[in-house]
Protein backbone atom coordinates (compact mmCIF):
# COMPACT_ATOMS: atom_id res chain seq x y z
CA UNK A 1 0.00 0.00 0.00
CA UNK A 2 1.30 3.35 -0.58
CA UNK A 3 0.83 6.30 1.18
CA UNK A 4 0.31 9.85 0.51
CA UNK A 5 2.23 12.85 2.48
CA UNK A 6 1.07 15.35 4.31
CA UNK A 7 1.44 17.34 7.56
CA UNK A 8 -0.05 16.68 11.26
CA UNK A 9 -1.33 19.42 12.90
CA UNK A 10 -2.78 18.89 15.95
CA UNK A 11 -5.66 16.20 15.99
CA UNK A 12 -7.07 15.17 19.00
CA UNK A 13 -7.04 12.14 21.35
CA UNK A 14 -9.64 10.03 21.66
CA UNK A 15 -10.00 8.38 25.06
CA UNK A 16 -11.64 5.31 24.86
CA UNK A 17 -12.12 3.31 28.78
CA UNK A 18 -13.87 0.55 29.01
CA UNK A 19 -17.46 -0.90 29.58
CA UNK A 20 -19.53 -3.44 30.47
CA UNK A 21 -23.10 -3.88 28.56
CA UNK A 22 -23.20 -3.52 24.51
CA UNK A 23 -25.35 -0.61 23.67
CA UNK A 24 -28.80 -0.46 22.69
CA UNK A 25 -29.06 2.10 20.22
CA UNK A 26 -26.62 5.28 19.33
CA UNK A 27 -24.70 7.36 21.78
CA UNK A 28 -26.71 9.89 22.76
CA UNK A 29 -26.49 13.60 21.00
CA UNK A 30 -24.55 15.25 24.72
CA UNK A 31 -21.91 12.54 24.52
CA UNK A 32 -19.47 14.74 23.03
CA UNK A 33 -19.41 18.58 23.87
CA UNK A 34 -18.95 20.08 20.12
CA UNK A 35 -16.87 23.22 21.83
CA UNK A 36 -14.32 21.53 23.36
CA UNK A 37 -13.44 18.33 21.28
CA UNK A 38 -13.91 19.96 17.93
CA UNK A 39 -10.85 18.19 16.21
CA UNK A 40 -8.59 20.98 14.61
CA UNK A 41 -7.76 21.54 11.23
CA UNK A 42 -5.24 19.84 9.16
CA UNK A 43 -4.40 19.84 5.74
CA UNK A 44 -3.37 17.68 2.53
CA UNK A 45 -2.85 18.02 -1.13
CA UNK A 46 -2.19 14.38 -1.55
CA UNK A 47 -5.03 11.66 -2.07
CA UNK A 48 -4.58 8.16 -0.68
CA UNK A 49 -4.09 5.84 -3.86
CA UNK A 50 -5.52 2.88 -2.81
CA UNK A 51 -7.12 0.94 0.12
CA UNK A 52 -4.84 -1.53 2.09
CA UNK A 53 -5.55 -4.78 0.86
CA UNK A 54 -6.08 -6.52 4.39
CA UNK A 55 -6.90 -5.72 7.70
CA UNK A 56 -3.63 -7.17 8.70
CA UNK A 57 -1.56 -5.00 5.87
CA UNK A 58 -3.52 -1.98 7.95
CA UNK A 59 -2.48 -2.78 11.23
CA UNK A 60 0.62 -4.23 10.57
CA UNK A 61 3.29 -3.44 13.31
CA UNK A 62 -0.20 -1.69 15.73
CA UNK A 63 -1.00 -4.84 17.45
CA UNK A 64 0.68 -3.65 20.83
CA UNK A 65 -1.11 -0.62 19.85
CA UNK A 66 -4.25 -1.62 19.60
CA UNK A 67 -3.83 -4.19 22.61
CA UNK A 68 -1.33 -3.73 24.76
CA UNK A 69 -2.07 -6.16 27.09
CA UNK A 70 -2.86 -9.17 24.24
CA UNK A 71 -6.45 -9.45 25.48
CA UNK A 72 -7.69 -7.87 21.95
CA UNK A 73 -6.88 -10.12 18.94
CA UNK A 74 -7.82 -8.98 14.84
CA UNK A 75 -10.71 -10.59 13.39
CA UNK A 76 -11.56 -13.24 16.03
CA UNK A 77 -13.06 -16.17 14.10
CA UNK A 78 -16.12 -16.40 16.22
CA UNK A 79 -16.83 -12.31 15.38
CA UNK A 80 -15.05 -12.37 11.70
CA UNK A 81 -14.38 -16.31 10.37
CA UNK A 82 -15.61 -17.21 7.82
CA UNK A 83 -19.28 -18.41 7.31
CA UNK A 84 -20.05 -15.51 10.33
CA UNK A 85 -22.98 -13.30 9.56
CA UNK A 86 -21.66 -9.91 9.66
CA UNK A 87 -23.14 -8.02 12.63
CA UNK A 88 -23.09 -4.55 12.46
CA UNK A 89 -20.59 -2.21 10.71
CA UNK A 90 -18.62 1.12 11.82
CA UNK A 91 -21.38 2.91 13.01
CA UNK A 92 -24.44 2.60 15.66
CA UNK A 93 -25.99 5.43 13.95
CA UNK A 94 -28.95 3.52 11.76
CA UNK A 95 -28.73 5.86 8.82
CA UNK A 96 -25.30 5.57 8.55
CA UNK A 97 -25.16 1.88 8.63
CA UNK A 98 -27.39 1.92 5.60
CA UNK A 99 -25.04 3.68 4.12
CA UNK A 100 -21.99 1.81 5.22
CA UNK A 101 -23.89 -1.72 4.07
CA UNK A 102 -24.30 -0.99 0.28
CA UNK A 103 -20.52 -0.87 -0.22
CA UNK A 104 -18.52 -1.94 2.68
CA UNK A 105 -15.54 -2.12 1.69
CA UNK A 106 -12.74 -3.30 4.14
CA UNK A 107 -14.10 -4.31 7.88
CA UNK A 108 -11.86 -4.96 10.80
CA UNK A 109 -12.89 -5.89 14.16
CA UNK A 110 -10.43 -6.15 17.49
CA UNK A 111 -12.08 -8.12 19.94
CA UNK A 112 -11.34 -10.41 22.26
CA UNK A 113 -9.66 -13.99 20.95
CA UNK A 114 -12.54 -16.31 22.65
CA UNK A 115 -16.51 -15.04 22.36
CA UNK A 116 -18.96 -14.29 22.07
CA UNK A 117 -17.92 -10.83 24.00
CA UNK A 118 -19.68 -7.16 23.73
CA UNK A 119 -15.90 -5.91 24.19
CA UNK A 120 -14.70 -4.39 20.59
CA UNK A 121 -13.54 -2.14 18.07
CA UNK A 122 -14.70 -2.36 14.52
CA UNK A 123 -13.59 -0.22 11.88
CA UNK A 124 -14.73 0.03 8.20
CA UNK A 125 -12.45 1.51 5.43
CA UNK A 126 -14.18 1.89 2.12
CA UNK A 127 -14.42 4.31 -1.01
CA UNK A 128 -17.18 6.68 -0.89
CA UNK A 129 -18.70 8.64 -3.58
CA UNK A 130 -19.70 12.20 -3.89
CA UNK A 131 -23.36 11.71 -3.06
CA UNK A 132 -22.83 9.24 -0.37
CA UNK A 133 -20.43 11.27 1.27
CA UNK A 134 -22.48 14.38 1.34
CA UNK A 135 -25.17 12.41 2.76
CA UNK A 136 -23.16 10.97 5.28
CA UNK A 137 -21.66 14.00 6.61
CA UNK A 138 -24.46 16.05 6.76
CA UNK A 139 -26.28 13.11 8.64
CA UNK A 140 -23.20 13.44 11.04
CA UNK A 141 -23.36 17.05 11.40
CA UNK A 142 -27.23 16.65 12.27
CA UNK A 143 -26.80 13.95 14.97
CA UNK A 144 -24.93 17.15 17.07
CA UNK A 145 -21.68 15.06 17.67
CA UNK A 146 -18.48 16.62 17.66
CA UNK A 147 -17.47 17.49 14.13
CA UNK A 148 -14.55 19.28 12.85
CA UNK A 149 -11.58 19.57 9.74
CA UNK A 150 -8.84 16.86 9.37
CA UNK A 151 -7.07 15.81 6.60
CA UNK A 152 -9.55 17.70 4.22
CA UNK A 153 -12.02 15.63 5.26
CA UNK A 154 -14.98 15.71 8.05
CA UNK A 155 -14.18 13.90 11.56
CA UNK A 156 -17.23 13.37 13.68
CA UNK A 157 -16.54 12.14 17.12
CA UNK A 158 -19.00 10.76 20.38
CA UNK A 159 -18.66 9.11 23.23
CA UNK A 160 -20.83 8.08 25.88
CA UNK A 161 -19.75 7.21 29.23
CA UNK A 162 -22.94 8.68 31.18
CA UNK A 163 -23.10 5.24 32.58
CA UNK A 164 -19.97 4.54 33.41
CA UNK A 165 -19.27 2.92 30.24
CA UNK A 166 -17.79 4.21 27.30
CA UNK A 167 -19.40 3.55 23.86
CA UNK A 168 -18.86 5.56 20.76
CA UNK A 169 -17.71 6.03 17.69
CA UNK A 170 -15.43 8.07 14.98
CA UNK A 171 -16.37 9.28 11.06
CA UNK A 172 -14.11 10.42 9.21
CA UNK A 173 -15.07 11.22 5.17
CA UNK A 174 -12.71 12.67 3.04
CA UNK A 175 -10.98 12.65 -0.26
CA UNK A 176 -13.14 9.77 -1.85
CA UNK A 177 -12.60 7.31 1.85
CA UNK A 178 -14.79 7.03 4.63
CA UNK A 179 -13.08 5.33 7.95
CA UNK A 180 -15.77 4.51 10.44
CA UNK A 181 -14.97 3.30 13.16
CA UNK A 182 -17.54 2.07 16.81
CA UNK A 183 -16.32 0.79 19.83
CA UNK A 184 -17.85 -0.99 23.02
CA UNK A 185 -15.06 -1.01 25.99
CA UNK A 186 -12.50 -1.50 23.69
CA UNK A 187 -9.87 0.64 21.68
CA UNK A 188 -6.24 3.29 22.12
CA UNK A 189 -6.18 7.06 22.66
CA UNK A 190 -5.36 8.66 19.66
CA UNK A 191 -7.03 5.65 17.35
CA UNK A 192 -8.51 7.76 14.32
CA UNK A 193 -5.51 9.76 14.32
CA UNK A 194 -2.77 7.35 14.32
CA UNK A 195 -4.80 5.49 11.45
CA UNK A 196 -5.17 8.65 9.06
CA UNK A 197 -1.84 9.43 9.81
CA UNK A 198 -0.69 5.62 8.27
CA UNK A 199 -2.86 6.72 5.38
CA UNK A 200 -1.79 10.16 4.75
CA UNK A 201 1.48 10.52 6.23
Amino acid sequence: MKFAKAAVVGLIALSLAGCTAAPTSAPTRSAVAPTSSTPPVASTSAAVEKLPSSCEALYSGLTEFMSDDGSLVLNPAWKSGPGVPRAGYGTYEAALAGMLAKNPGLICDWAPPTGPSDTFLTTQLRHVDAATAQAATARMRATGWSCGQAYTGLWCVTNDDSTGRSIGESQWVGQGYWIASNWNNAGPRSYTPELLKRLFG
